[in-house]
């Protein structure tokens, strides 16, 4: 279970977070969206402790991230696993290479490590591609390889930084689809967070509007597409004014 108590963050006199909460129950898919800016990636940047607020707690599986030493917050990391927006692969290293680096670090041998990026490439759609080199890659497979990299370590929370951000709506699309299979097949707890509505609405089981540093609203995706709140209206309508409505049809 992860929790975000009352967390605030500032870069200078930039406020990003002011007082944030938010509750993901285990196995739960939650869902923080909000406009650029609005400190999304700052509150994802927390939950895996890469940074630190300047008040409040985020408690992992009953641990308080904030008061621990490197050493024991490197372990609470052991249990997330990330796919960054761009992918973030090392240009310089072949596909299992990448998708294995977390495991390659801890001294597993490069056969048994490439053996388990091979099966965890498999399980997103990927085959025969992993002595390739991610610049011969397009960014749709550079999305899925870097889930690959994601699940490889068999995480109990995966993380997902814009995940259909810079790809074409039908590889977005699949995109959602690996992330709702990943769930189903390794009963992992997911955040991510995202401008995509389409996303947000497929993948969430609840979803958290993040605006000027504070969660707005909360609720499963049925409950947002039909909230009454102007500041979530306007941003998954697109519009200032909301919807119009004549004789009872939305126009």
């Amino acid at each position: 279970m992860i929790e975000i108590i009352d967390v605030y963050k500032s870069f200078g006199e930039n406020r990003v977070l002011r007082g944030v909460n938010l509750r993901v129950e285990r196995g739960q898919s939650v869902v923080v969206i909000g406009g650029s800016g609005s400190g999304k990636s700052v509150l994802l940047k927390h939950i895996i402790g890469l940074l630190m607020p300047e008040a409040g707690s985020v408690i992992i599986d009953g641990t308080d991230i904030t008061k621990l030493d490197r050493k024991h917050l490197y372990e609470i990391r052991k249990k997330f696993g990330m796919l960054f927006q761009g992918a973030a692969l090392f240009d310089s290293m072949r596909v299992w290479e990448n998708v294995s680096f977390a495991l390659l670090r801890s001294g597993m041998r490069p056969k048994e490590a490439k053996e388990i990026a091979i099966e965890n490439l498999r399980r997103v759609g990927l085959t025969g591609i992993e002595d390739m080199m991610p610049a011969d890659l397009s960014g749709g497979m550079r999305k899925r390889v870097g889930l690959a990299r994601a699940i490889a370590h068999k995480p109990e929370v995966l993380l997902y930084d814009e995940p259909t951000t810079g790809i074409d709506p039908i590889l977005a699309d699949a995109i959602n689809d690996l992330i709702i299979k990943m769930r189903e097949e390794l009963n992992v707890t997911s955040v991510a967070i995202t401008h995509d509505m389409h996303s947000a609405y497929k993948i969430a089981d609840r979803i958290a509007m993040l605006y000027e540093g504070r969660i707005v609203q909360e609720g499963t995706p049925e409950e947002i597409q039909n909230t009454e709140n102007p500041i979530v209206r306007q941003f998954i309508t697109g519009s200032a004014r909301g919807p119009i409505r004549i004789n009872g049809v939305t126009a």
